[in-house]
């Protein structure tokens, strides 16, 4: 009986090489900084018959600075041997400053850095077994360092795998949002990346001197989020390491891969459009992890995809790879809120182009409605009638919506039922739909608002409100207003002077059920993704035929009208990389919201820790904890404590790093303390604080 096809036809390399790893290659940077990088090779079985380019492969690369001789270690090796037994060789490297690589990680994509993934690219390519076509690949800060290397232009870089990245640092990233200052997002990173660039060098890698060593580059290496907090503009800082706006510097081909839930999502539309390279986004329901294994589904075998690009970029094998859609992307209906749902209705569709060819922007209108802060949404027609919306600021809004701006696994969930937050201010809400409305790009909203206050806020959330009430999220924006004209040069609001403000939301991708109703909400903050801010202040939203407050929705026809494209059909069953159980010791997650009433306070409350085991039996256990106080009547006090545990077992000794924050703010600065204590078989190795105030700068 023939099995059946679970490529589809889709094919990619088959798994036919024997694999030789090495461990430490010595990678040199044109200024005198050695990279280590450990390397997976393919290697043709004994007794096969030589291919006619025996033993010369093209090469991959990975460059990130999560430890790749503890922490990702597990992972390395599967990817590393799925990719050498399908013929590529595949390098992952510690960036400078961090693992068992030389230097200092001064901050994250330095400059030297991204030369460094050039120099990496050229030393790949002149490799006796490699024959000359370089690849890169990455999630997250992989995905922004092929990007940014691409940018450079290497000579042997021929095609970039981009999961889940960003193209601009400012817009796109988890230092700020709208031009306001990140609490969940940036805290599940920055302190814990304090912890992970503390971690030793591998002692078989570096030699005797490896404590010496060690000691100097935890002297040397600063706390990032001390040089984030300072940069609260846009501006030449965030322009390094950025694409924007200089989309054609890249020559390689591009596999941009999102996620609707996940905070990269808008750079790989971006992308796509700017982008002229050739290019192909696939964009599923996922939060920030592998497509494989990211929630909600449907899930699809990434690395199938990764071979089947790389294929026909770096083998030059003519499977049509690139002759598929521009854009795949899942098109989702409603669910009951859950935050953390398997997996969400819809189907797969596919464009010929991003922004779709047949999009026609909808705009409904903001009404006034039965009664204060419940209007109506009414498309086309203005509304004759002038109206206004009063509501106060009110700091500790958001705990109904996702965690983060980006989701994750437990304790990092989506939205549930938004409707307590709602009621705290004006909402705009259409009558039951006749017929289904779909949606691709990025939706838009006009607000016509006046402020009492120099700084403020305005999030705008998109929901599906169901038959029986439910208020889901489809998607959100968020706007510092003193950066409604420019995110480099904010200027203060004028208190009481009416302006038109335009809030972008995140894209999405999505379809209204008739009989539903679309919703679009109004708040002051997004706690505890955002920073309040910090005057107390009264906002009055403006709509009628004088000041027309609107949604602007990029809408597109039904499955299969003008525009679309066959959609490829994904292998949807698991890699068959190789697994190592390194075991189930995880912390029971934590994610609790604690309203005091006497304190006048809401506190969001988020633990997430466990151990990994390697192969040879060394261990790591990484935990976090993170505690977030915003106050009612206090916008401009604000709380963020975080603490990062890692201890790693190494076979001769062991390690305890940790990394603890504090950041509190008034109305004029944030109060930032960061303490760095790394012991060394129970005893004191390391111990560093530091300690300063930066001035809020209309934030």
């Amino acid at each position: 009986m023939t099995e059946p096809d679970e490529t589809h036809g889709r094919s990619a390399s088959e798994p036919r090489f024997e694999v030789e790893t090495v461990w430490d290659a010595r990678i040199p940077g044109r200024d005198g900084v050695e990279l280590s990088a450990n390397l997976w090779l393919p290697r043709t079985p004994a007794g096969a018959a030589p291919g006619p380019a025996a033993q010369r492969f093209p090469a991959i690369l990975e460059m990130i600075p999560y430890g790749k001789d503890n922490w990702r270690r597990n992972a390395d090796v599967a990817r590393g041997t799925y990719l050498a037994r399908r013929g590529y060789g595949f390098c992952r490297v510690d960036v400078r400053g961090t693992g068992s690589s030389g230097g200092v990680a001064l901050d994250e994509y330095t400059e030297a850095e991204t030369f460094d993934g050039y120099d990496a690219v050229e030393w790949l390519a002149a490799q006796p077994w490699c024959d000359g076509a370089v690849g890169m690949w990455g999630i997250s800060y992989g995905a922004f360092t092929s990007i940014q290397v691409a940018k450079l232009r290497p000579p042997h870089l021929r095609a970039i795998v981009s999961v889940m990245g960003t193209d601009d640092r400012y817009l796109s990233d988890v230092h700020y949002i709208g031009g306001c200052v990140t609490v969940s997002e940036l805290s599940q990173y920055a302190v814990s990346q304090v912890g992970m660039n503390a971690m030793p060098p591998d002692p078989a890698f570096r030699g005797a001197a490896w404590r010496e060593e060690w000691l100097a580059r935890l002297d040397a290496t600063p706390p990032w989020l001390i040089e984030w907090l300072r940069q609260q503009h846009d501006g030449p800082y965030w322009r390094g390491g950025s694409l924007a706006p200089d989309y054609d510097a890249i020559e390689a081909a591009i596999l941009n891969v999102g996620g609707w839930m996940d905070s990269y999502v808008d750079a790989a539309l971006r992308m796509q459009a700017a982008c002229s390279a050739p290019s192909r986004t696939i964009v599923g329901n996922w939060v920030h992890d592998l497509p494989d294994v990211a929630t909600p589904g449907p899930n699809l075998d990434d690395l199938h995809e990764l071979v089947r690009f790389f294929d026909r970029w770096l083998k030059e094998v003519p499977n049509g790879a690139d002759e598929e859609p521009a854009i795949t992307w899942f098109e989702r209906e409603y669910a009951e809120p859950d935050p953390f749902p398997k997996v969400w209705p819809g189907r797969w569709r596919a464009a010929t182009a991003y922004p779709h060819p047949a999009t026609e922007t909808t705009e409904w209108r903001f009404r006034g409605g039965s009664g204060p802060l419940v209007g109506a949404l009414a498309a086309g027609a203005v509304d004759p009638v002038d109206g206004v919306d009063r509501y106060p600021h009110r700091p500790t809004v958001g705990t109904r919506a996702a965690l983060s701006w980006g989701a994750g696994g437990p304790p990092n969930g989506l939205g549930r039922d938004l409707r307590p937050d709602e009621s705290l201010g004006p909402t705009y809400t259409s009558e039951p739909l006749e017929g289904a409305v779909e949606i691709l790009g990025v939706p838009e909203v006009v607000l016509h608002l006046s402020v009492s206050a120099p700084v403020a806020t305005a999030v705008v959330r998109l929901t599906d409100v169901a038959p029986d009430g439910t208020s889901a999220q489809v998607t959100a924006g968020i706007l510092n207003l003193t950066h409604r004209r420019s995110h480099a040069d904010p200027e203060p609001l004028e208190p009481g002077r009416i302006e038109e403000v335009r809030v972008l939301m995140r894209p999405t991708g999505y379809r209204f059920l008739p009989g539903h109703r679309i919703r679009l909400s109004v708040a002051s903050s997004a706690w505890p993704v955002i920073w309040p801010s910090p005057y107390e202040a009264t906002f009055e939203l403006h709509h009628g035929r004088a000041t027309p407050s609107r949604l602007v929705l990029p809408v597109i026809p039904p499955a299969g009208g003008p525009g679309d494209a066959p959609v490829p059909a994904f292998k949807t069953t698991p890699p068959d990389a190789p697994a190592f159980d390194g075991g189930d010791d995880a912390d029971e997650p934590i994610w609790r919201i604690t309203d005091d009433v006497i304190a006048g306070s809401v506190t969001v409350s988020v633990h997430d820790g466990g151990e990994d085991l390697l192969e040879d039996g060394r261990r790591l256990y990484a935990a976090e904890t993170l505690t977030m106080t915003a106050f009612e009547a206090d916008p401009a006090h604000a709380i963020l404590d975080a603490d990062v545990v890692y201890r790693w077992h190494e076979h001769e000794f062991a390690t305890e790093i940790r990394a603890r924050s504090t950041q509190t703010s008034d109305a004029d600065a944030f109060h930032l303390t960061v303490d760095l204590e790394v012991d060394v078989d129970g005893e004191p190795f390391f111990r560093r604080a530091w300690q300063e105030s930066i001035e809020r700068r209309l934030v």
